[in-house]
């Protein structure tokens, strides 16, 4: 295991030959695509030349991390005291004032729900399917069977906001194309409801979430599933799938602008460094940067052929770093509290040593999930799973009940989709 005591973070222009690359801390930049094109390898490498460190640089590379032990040193923090730093500025979001526990208010019970979610989130991924395969023939969008499918999630989401939010936060197997479509339409509808907005802007959001990357059925298919490094010339075609996403939704009948701006705009970053028109900060529509927030977090929280997925806290914590640069802070924190700060499926550390799941948020605390015990580091057991909810242990009378961490569920081998109410649903 690395000591991350021995990983430092510095700035790219910091760089010297002779210091080994371990992060390119860039993940944010092509989440959804193949990665950077064949002139830029992101592996793990020490740098030989200045014209390797200048063309990391010109790849808009900020910040990488570089490993003491392989490579010459460098002034910056650690990565333990940058792990401790996000996690203080997360335990922070506990007390933000903006806090909107009326917004996940609930009319049916989490697994009362869950089924009827599910439902309608398959529902979607086909339908998804089937416009996508009608674009690729060059056929128009119909919208009425998107808005209906869009609708009849956002009316699980009002039933329990937590029932269809639990099946895109705990990734199925199943194929990514049609599911991260699905999921950036559930993940900003969830979002557009915890900032208050109107049940129609949340459609029109999930609508645009549902389709933002048709485009892509205009790049060809040679391109968009090569497994391989992309040249600069297939990685321009690829980027080119945002141009054809407003395009396309332009062309469609009754399509609103809250919609076409999701698709439109899910590339571009508050710093000027996104795609296709390099805007920054507010010529970026607010639904435009909720999206790119949406649409990086599936993506890096998703196992694909090329890349291992995130578990849910750490992609929270690796976007919190980026946040300063590529995304709106304020609405990152947003984001943060609509999924929480420990998401359903995480695993966690207690200060008695227990290692427990969490299954679902608490409203009226993020930092106090309702989890289901699963392990004993102490006494190295597996336990009965217990269902408890660490709101009713809050204060110091109650010590050795807090999160201390979230773990990783391969190191303890454990699968948290099994400790779900009804684990069928996450198969």
């Amino acid at each position: 295991m690395v000591d991350s005591n021995t990983i430092k973070k510095i700035s790219a222009d910091k760089l010297k030959v002779g210091m080994f690359v371990s992060d390119f801390n860039d993940e944010w930049q092509n989440p959804d695509d193949q990665g950077a094109p064949a002139n830029f390898s992101r592996t793990p490498r020490k740098l030989n030349t200045e014209a390797e460190i200048d063309s990391l640089i010109k790849q808009g590379i900020k910040e990488v991390y570089i490993d003491i032990t392989q490579g010459s040193d460098g002034s910056g923090p650690t990565q333990a005291e940058i792990e401790a730093q996000l996690q203080e500025q997360l335990m922070a979001l506990e007390d933000e004032d903006s806090l909107d526990t009326a917004a996940k208010s609930v009319k049916v019970d989490f697994e009362q729900e869950q089924e009827k979610a599910a439902e309608v989130k398959d529902q979607a991924r086909t339908l998804v399917g089937n416009v996508l395969s009608d674009a690729r023939m060059g056929q128009q969008v119909s919208l009425e069977p998107v808005n209906d499918a869009v609708r009849n999630m956002a009316d699980s989401m009002f039933r329990n906001p937590d029932a269809i939010l639990s099946l895109s936060l705990i990734k199925k197997r199943d194929e990514y194309t049609f599911m991260h479509s699905v999921n950036v339409g559930v993940f900003l509808m969830s979002f557009c409801r915890s900032m208050g907005m109107d049940e129609e802007r949340i459609i029109e959001v999930g609508v645009g979430g549902m389709l933002h990357d048709i485009g892509k059925m205009r790049t060809p298919e040679e391109v968009l599933n090569k497994k391989g490094k992309l040249t600069d010339e297939e990685f321009g075609q690829m980027r080119d799938h945002v141009v054809f996403s407003r395009t396309i939704l332009e062309e469609t009948t009754g399509m609103k602008e809250n919609s076409i701006e999701v698709a439109a705009e899910h590339h571009e970053r508050v710093d000027g460094s996104g795609y296709p028109k390099r805007l920054k900060g507010d010529q970026i529509s607010t639904v435009g940067q909720m999206s790119a927030i949406v649409d990086v977090y599936d993506a890096i929280t998703s196992d694909r052929c090329y890349h291992k997925g995130n578990p849910p806290t750490v992609a929270l914590k690796r976007m919190m770093e980026w946040s300063k640069s590529h995304f709106n802070p304020e609405l990152f924190q947003k984001f943060i509290q609509s999924v929480g700060i420990y998401p359903m499926g995480t695993l966690v550390r207690l200060e008695n040593q227990l290692l427990g799941v969490v299954i679902k948020p608490n409203e009226d605390s993020l930092l106090h999930p309702v989890i289901t015990l699963v392990a004993d580091i102490k006494r190295k057991k597996r336990l009965q799973p217990k269902v408890l909810d660490l709101l009713q242990f809050k204060g110091k009378e109650h010590k050795g009940f807090k999160i201390i961490k979230t773990e990783l569920p391969e190191t303890w081998k454990i699968d948290p989709k099994k400790f779900m109410p009804n684990p069928k649903l996450y198969e």
